[in-house]
């Protein structure tokens, strides 16, 4: 069993890893390269194993280096995430708060849900960063965002570990352009047979759905295109290439910004809303309290 490590030289290990070579990682260290080769020297002899392979110039990981970076990420990132948490004044703690919003969420809603947030005194700094899903899931894994909300439930093969809450969600309901409100209005939703619909990517919740509920309803429809952006989908709507999904929660929102209408709800099919927090050492207690919120006031 190794014991004794030194953390010195494990963390210079980490620097060179990340900034691709000694060279580098040596101004970012203040340190000579010839200092740092030589204690990443001593860290492989006391690990007996070799992290890099010298070719030339260039360092390259080796199978045994890819998983000591990978531990060393989480550890650094946890020994920073401490020093964050404990500065100052612990009784009067504030914080930047970093959260992650999946673009297609429903602007409307992320305001709703981030009202409490803005008012907390505990936080000084709220960041807001849009993107998608995996990316911003990735970023937080790696201590970057504190808060991921988004559209789809956590995929459990994800290399990393986070808390997936269901914060709210809406019935869903075909929404259409001026010309599609009126011709399938009238009779829905016998009115859809062989109607263009654009949905959601095949594979997802919504779509399975919707395909059970046409099912159910001996209904068929001519697929438009399976589209996973959703503001995408709604503006193909918008053009006239077909109808769309869309949740009636957000019918408002929906019809003043994209020229549409609402046609008729889709039975027993529904978006769902989740928020994702990090599996981390301190816990706080604003993530709990955001939740709770979130799922009193959908």
């Amino acid at each position: 069993m190794v014991t004794n490590i030194n953390y010195n030289h494990l963390y210079y290990f980490w620097q060179v890893s990340r900034c691709g070579g000694i060279a580098a990682a040596s101004k970012v260290l203040h340190l000579t390269p010839q200092t740092i080769s030589a204690q990443i020297s001593q860290l492989e002899q006391r690990l007996g194993k070799p992290l890099f392979i010298r070719q030339g110039r260039g360092m390259h990981l080796t199978e045994f280096g890819q998983i000591t970076q990978q531990y060393a990420n989480d550890m650094f990132a946890i020994a920073e995430e401490w020093l964050e948490t404990t500065q100052g004044d612990l009784s009067h703690l504030s914080k930047t708060l970093k959260v992650g919003i999946s673009d297609v969420l429903p602007k409307s809603l992320v305001s709703k849900w981030l009202a409490p947030l803005i008012d907390n005194e505990r936080i000084s700094n709220l960041h807001c960063i849009d993107g998608q899903q995996d990316e911003l899931l990735a970023q937080m894994a790696t201590h970057k965002l504190d808060l991921v909300l988004a559209d789809k439930p956590l995929d459990n093969s994800l290399p990393f570990k986070a808390f997936c809450h269901e914060i709210g969600k809406s019935q869903l309901a075909f929404f259409g352009n001026k010309e599609w409100h009126q011709q399938l209005s009238p009779n829905f939703p016998s009115s859809l047979h062989n109607q263009p619909v654009v949905l959601p990517a095949k594979g997802s919740p919504v779509s399975r759905a919707i395909y059970y509920w046409l099912q159910e309803l001996d209904i068929e429809i001519s697929v438009a295109g399976h589209v996973d952006d959703s503001a995408l989908m709604k503006a193909l709507g918008e053009q006239g290439f077909g109808i769309f999904p869309a949740p009636i929660l957000v019918k408002a929102e929906i019809e003043r910004h994209y020229d549409v209408h609402f046609i008729g709800t889709i039975d027993n099919a529904f978006q769902h809303y989740y928020a994702f927090t990090p599996d981390r050492l301190i816990k706080d207690s604003i993530y709990s309290e955001f939740v709770k919120h979130a799922q009193m006031n959908q």
